[in-house]
């Protein structure tokens, strides 16, 4: 489907988009929208079926288990598609992308929008319930919110593929909402990603589990805390500097996160 020449969607299989739910994942602080988005996959058995090819998004290729993939794919189940973007799109570049994008959306006809993402304002380690950030685009969206139970945000401002998306939900007048949860930035933030999930359990009324979630964060911090304590025990006195790189043996990865992302 063509929307621009600076913008396609390549369907790899059919898509039937009209009337579902739209959930929107730009990958960012935390890592949060990434983790979310691979679990709802894997939840709600959504297949790969698309793909956006563009000059507006860097030459970046994603790699999982040895094969590579493109950076903003589609997937698509009976309710849902779910559009991952892995790579962050250049600032000078996103008003166009959004604006292609819902280019693209008002085109498929979908009943609502749902964005993901995190706000990097950090918690505390230990933190049982996790604040988040909802915003809405429209009364009638709010509303349903409310009947949820879900809070929104009074006042503030919020940035970047969330803000545009949600100014352009609104201008093209489909129901949306945004789900922010607090994350640490500087590690993947599975806590933050069980809480985004909760929260899309309320308020698209799924069962989705989040115990993985929860044994990856333990997990990770468990792995945190013995690099802590590598750092905690390192012995100046007998360290030794490689002059020569090719043979330095590297077998430590006590800093290797990749297996938690």
């Amino acid at each position: 489907m063509d929307i621009s020449d600076n913008f396609k969607i390549i369907e790899q299989f059919d898509l039937k988009p009209a009337g579902k739910t739209i959930i929107q994942a730009f990958t960012g602080s935390g890592l949060v929208a990434s983790i979310v988005s691979h679990h709802l996959i894997e939840n709600l058995n959504m297949v790969e079926k698309a793909y956006i090819s563009s000059n507006l998004i860097p030459a970046v290729g994603i790699v999982k288990d040895g094969m590579i993939q493109r950076p903003v794919r589609i997937y698509e189940s009976d309710r849902y598609i779910l559009l991952l973007s892995e790579i962050g799109i250049q600032e000078d570049k996103l008003v166009d992308f959004i604006e292609y994008l819902f280019t693209w959306y008002s085109k498929i006809d979908p009943s609502n929008i749902v964005i993901i993402g995190a706000l990097p304002t950090g918690r505390p380690n230990n933190a049982d319930d996790l604040r988040y950030n909802v915003v809405a685009t429209d009364d009638q969206t709010k509303e349903f919110l409310m009947s949820k139970g879900v809070w929104t945000m009074p006042q503030g401002a919020i940035y970047g593929s969330v803000a545009l998306s949600l100014m352009e939900a609104k201008r093209g007048g489909i129901p949306s909402f945004c789900i922010l949860s607090h994350c640490i930035a500087t590690v993947p933030d599975y806590l933050a990603a069980k809480k985004v999930v909760e929260l899309l359990n309320i308020t698209l009324d799924e069962n989705i589990p989040v115990t993985e979630l929860e044994e990856h964060a333990e997990n990770l911090k468990e792995h945190l805390q013995d690099v802590a304590d590598d750092q905690d025990d390192f012995d100046m006195e007998n360290f030794e500097l490689y002059d020569d790189y090719d043979d330095f043996d590297d077998d430590d990865d006590d800093d290797d996160l990749s297996a938690f992302i």
